[in-house]
């Protein structure tokens, strides 16, 4: 077996390598927690573990009072190479896994999470939750760059250039001191980010519920209805081919093909 999945083995509770640290941790209702691990493994992982355990404070049991055990776990399982998917976690989770990379100056754990931000789905419902979490990371500058980012480059596309759309999403969310400092900060990130077309219409600014026309016409985009009454069981999901000036043939949401609709009566659906 290769170095690296000994190591990964090592941590299995059936390993004949026997573990000489065990980290604690008091959760719900007072019930201790416990992590363990091996002191040599870690210090070769990180510089503040070896001084912890090999310098003049020499500990083998330690108290964790600033991370839960599930956190912890987490940053040993990545330690010891055993498979941790990270775009997995939620990201208030990688948040205080960071806080420990930092923390523990794990420079490839740092560089892992900071990859899988981008990963996560950024929508209408968390996106203010999103860039709250950038604020409360902002001792931890490279994270909460990475999520402002995040949130930012999602109402860029939301709002597609126009004024009103970013006033309604202001309307519709509650005013407080931290949403406003939030959004301050989610529109001047913006102004950074770079144009991108949006990968259904292939258009920039994004024309979602624009009305489909023969010059805008793209072929595989997604469309609905304009008219909320013909929104049936069955109806145009995306665009095929152009079979003239006004009409064009589509697949419908039953996975049946349609010809010869009008153009007029179908807005892009980006989002």
């Amino acid at each position: 077996m290769a170095l690296l999945g000994k190591i990964a083995k090592s941590l299995d509770p059936n390993s004949d390598l026997p573990t000489d640290v065990t980290f604690f941790f008091k959760g719900e209702d007072n019930i201790v927690k416990e992590v363990k691990a091996h002191k040599l493994i870690l210090s070769m992982a990180s510089d503040v573990f070896k001084r912890e355990f090999y310098g003049t404070m020499k500990e083998e049991d330690v108290v964790i009072k600033d991370a839960s055990q599930q956190v912890f776990q987490a940053m040993i399982e990545f330690i010891y190479n055993k498979r941790t998917a990270l775009g997995d976690l939620e990201l208030s989770f990688l948040a205080s896994l960071y806080y420990l990379a930092e923390k523990y100056d794990l420079e490839e754990l740092k560089e892992g999470i900071l990859a899988t931000i981008p990963e996560h789905e950024v929508n209408n419902e968390n996106v203010l939750d999103v860039a709250i979490l950038a604020e409360e990371s902002i001792l931890h500058q490279p994270f909460s760059d990475a999520l402002y980012v995040a949130a930012a480059s999602f109402l860029k596309s939301a709002f597609s250039g126009k004024l009103e759309k970013a006033v309604d999403f202001c309307v519709e969310n509650e005013s407080t001191e931290l949403h406003g400092l939030v959004l301050f900060k989610m529109l001047a990130t913006m102004k950074n980010i770079p144009e991108l077309n949006c990968e259904n219409c292939k258009q920039t600014p994004c024309l979602n519920g624009e009305t489909l026309t023969a010059q805008n016409f793209v072929a595989g985009a997604k469309v609905d209805p304009r008219d909320h009454r013909h929104r049936g069981s069955s109806r145009i999901d995306t665009l095929m081919y152009l079979n003239g000036p006004g009409t064009y043939t589509a697949r419908m949401t039953d996975g049946s093909i349609g010809h010869d609709y009008a153009l007029e009566y179908q807005m892009f659906k980006c989002f």
